[in-house]
This record gives C-alpha cells, structure tokens and sequence, in this order.
C-alpha cells in the first residue's frame, strides 16, 4: 500500500475513533447528569428533538429528565417519548410501543404537513397531546394571539370615515387578500376568485395576484407580518379575507387574530367553531352564513353604505363599556394563560410538566388515555363554495391515502415490526385494494 494511502487511512481511522470517544463522552456525561439528581427520576425523551435537552425540571411535586438523547430509549427509567408533529416522520419512529411509556404529541399546525395524524388510528397511538383543540391537554387555541389587551387596543385603528377617505384617496378595495401559499387543503383561492367577481379584492400575495405592495412591504413581506409598518397597512382595509390552508376545529391562526388586532373585519373561513372565541357576536363574518359568493358580496356592499352597521363588527374596539369582550369563554381562557408573555416555548414547557406529572402521578392512568379525533379534528376538505365534493382538490386523495398509512403505521407500531423502506410502496398498495 503506498505510503500515502496508508497516512490517509490511518488519519480517517484516528477520525472515527475520536468521533466514537467524543459520543460515548456525551452518553456518560448525560448519564452521570441524571444519576446525580436522583436515582428514581423518571427519563422522558424528546424522539423529534423539540422542547428542553439533558435538563432537569421541576414540575409541581415531581420532577423529569428531558433529553434528545436516544441512547435513553432502552433505559428503565424511560416513561415518556415526546413527539413534535411538523418533524413527526413515518420511517424514523420507535419500532417499538410498550404500554409502559407513554407517548405525547405536540403539534400546532394544520394536517397540511402531516395528513396521517387526520385520522383515529394515528393519534391513537399517543396518549396525551397539546394541539389546536381545546380537548387537547394543553391546548394551543390561542396561540397567535397574544392578551386581551391586544383586541381591545386602538394603536392601529383606522376610524371608519378615515378608512372611507383612504378607498378613494389611495385607490383602496374595500377588501384585503394577502397569501402566499395556493396549494391548500382548504381550496380558499377557489372562493376568492368567485368573490372577486362580485366585490373589488385587493390581493397582494401570490395567490389570486392583482395588487402589488410598496417597495418597502413588498420583498420581505411574510418576515414582518407582525411589524408596525405591515399592520397599519392591513387597518387601513375595511374588511380581510381570513381563509385558514385547512379546515379543523379550533384550528384558528393569525389570518384571524390580525385583523381583529388592527380593527379591520375578518371574513373567516377555517374552523367551524371559530365563533366561540370571538370577542363579541359581531366580531368577524363567516362566508358559511351565506349561500354563495355572491350572497355575501351584497352583505359586503350594503355594510359599505351603513357606517353605524359596519361599526358594530368592531365593538371591541369602540365600545364604550369598561370591558369591550363580552365573550367569557375567550375571557376565562385568556386568564387561565400561564403567567409570562405568550410564547411557543412556555406551551411546550407546559406540555412537558403535564406529560411529567401524569407518567408519575398514577401509572395505570396510561392505559385509559388516548389521544383521539376529538383533538385533532380534521375533515375530509370540501368545496368552500358548494359544501361538496371537489374532484379537482388532490388534497381529498391524501386525506384517503393516509388513511391506509394510519392503518399500517398502526399495524406496525403495536405489533412492534420495523418500519422499512417498503411502507409507502405498501400504503399505495392496501390503498388500490380499497382496504382502509
């Protein structure tokens, strides 16, 4: 072997070696971590690193070791493995489900990037959970809203005279669209266009594009949606088109929350119980109150006549009562809040504690938690404008796809078979047999 080769291979080998120490370095160190806060200390593993790594956390009476680390997913003291939906993936999950460790799944995005959890025999094989729903065990419903305070605030209100001056001066549609994103399971530019027919849209992203935002707004536009500069832009349109990408219930985002915050009205279409945890009972308008697109472009057009009609979907902002919610269920949730400034990471850190204190707190408890679709409730999509079936939407083929995935994945997690390469070759196949 030429002297060369042999350096080169000598130095490669001298590499792995020190890799392999660097590792086992970090194993022990993890290990005498955790040893030396207590010997009875329960191990929960984030599988999708996620929320808080090789640390330990009180919560209440117990305490937790949280780490990213898998060598713990053989260790005796495992009882958790926590789950973060959006990195969820098929073919790297525990080939293994003992009805000792429980497993919890955080997830707050829409079935968008992950169809399979849509369906029961996926989210069954968690047990407890923290998604959109207010069943979840900790909820996200309110995530993208940030106080009470936030709603009744008039830092970006634009009075409706002005609003009326500015659709002429600047040459203003009375309505606002602004997305970037026109593959949706909910099909939401489809009844866009059908509206745009009827009422004058302003629509400034991607999707359904008319309008074309200032140079200041224009190239940076989804990275400071929650600027000041981007929110007195959308308070100056009387009305905001607020279509979520996916329709479940309590799935409610900002498309919601931002007009609400700047006093512009929401026409909302996402989730169906969206009007519980409005401030008031005239809060936002729902395209579903209304038989066609063209239905609710003359409502549109008779509230643009009406200033004192229109005003009262904005009576959060200008009531003259000391409390302008009247909705106590918004209100009680709001309360309820952790004290600390609305954050992801305090959710999740929530979720962590929760998860801790109910694998200590009564181990047989495990067995008769379950997460079902009562937490993650997302219907197979329908046609916004005819509440049927549209063909042309792809996203109704995922939705049944991953129907037999759920089935497979079920069949294998609690059969504890390795999920190998041939998963999807075998979805697609139980899929053309029609036996989901």
């Amino acid at each position: 072997m030429p002297r060369k080769i042999r350096v080169m291979f000598a130095t490669a080998t001298a590499l792995g070696i020190c890799v392999v120490i660097f590792q086992l370095c970090l194993i022990f160190r993890d290990h005498m971590k955790l040893s030396s806060s207590d010997d009875d200390i329960p191990v929960i593993l984030w599988w999708t690193p996620f929320g808080n790594n090789n640390q330990v956390r009180t919560c209440g009476n117990f305490r937790c070791y949280f780490t990213y680390n898998r060598v713990f997913q053989n260790n005796k003291r495992l009882k958790g493995i926590l789950f973060y939906g959006s990195d969820l993936h098929i073919h790297d999950l525990p080939n293994w489900r003992s009805s000792a460790i429980s497993w919890g799944l955080l997830h707050e995005e829409s079935p968008r990037n992950k169809p399979i959890l849509v369906h029961e025999k996926a989210l069954n094989l968690f047990n407890y959970s923290s998604t959109f729903s207010r069943f979840s065990n900790v909820p996200l419903t309110l995530l993208d809203l940030s106080s009470q305070e936030e709603l009744v605030d008039k830092s970006y209100y634009v009075p409706t005279k002005e609003k009326s001056a500015l659709m002429h001066a600047e040459n203003l549609a009375p309505v606002l669209y602004i997305q970037s994103d026109c593959d949706t399971a909910s099909d939401r530019d489809r009844y866009v266009i059908e509206l745009m027919k009827h009422i004058r849209v302003d629509s400034y992203g991607a999707c359904v594009n008319n309008a074309q935002l200032d140079d200041r707004l224009r190239h940076n536009y989804l990275d400071i949606l929650n600027d000041r500069e981007f929110l007195s832009f959308v308070a100056k349109y009387k009305f905001t088109i607020a279509f979520e990408n996916a329709i479940c219930d309590d799935y409610i985002t900002e498309k919601l929350w931002r007009p609400l915050i700047v006093g512009s009205v929401p026409i909302y279409y996402g989730s169906p119980s969206f009007k519980d945890w409005l401030p008031n009972n005239k809060s936002a308008i729902s395209i579903l109150d209304f038989a066609s697109p063209i239905k609710l472009a003359n409502f549109l057009h008779n509230l643009l006549k009406n200033d004192s009609a229109y005003e009262e979907y904005l009576s959060h902002k200008l009531d003259k009562r000391e409390n302008h919610i009247t909705n106590n269920r918004l209100l009680r949730a709001l309360e309820k809040r952790s004290i600390g400034p609305n954050e992801f990471g305090n959710y999740m850190e929530e979720f962590e504690c929760f998860v801790c204190e109910k694998v200590q707190r009564n181990n047989h408890e495990l067995k008769k938690s379950i997460v079902t679709k009562k937490q993650y409730n997302c219907p197979m999509p329908i046609d916004p404008i005819t509440g049927g079936i549209n063909k042309h939407n792809w996203w109704r083929e995922q939705w049944k796809i991953e129907k037999c995935g759920a089935k497979l994945l079920a069949h294998y997690i609690t059969n504890n078979i390795s999920i190998d390469t041939n998963f999807d070759e075998q979805k697609i196949k139980i899929f053309n047999k029609n036996e989901c």
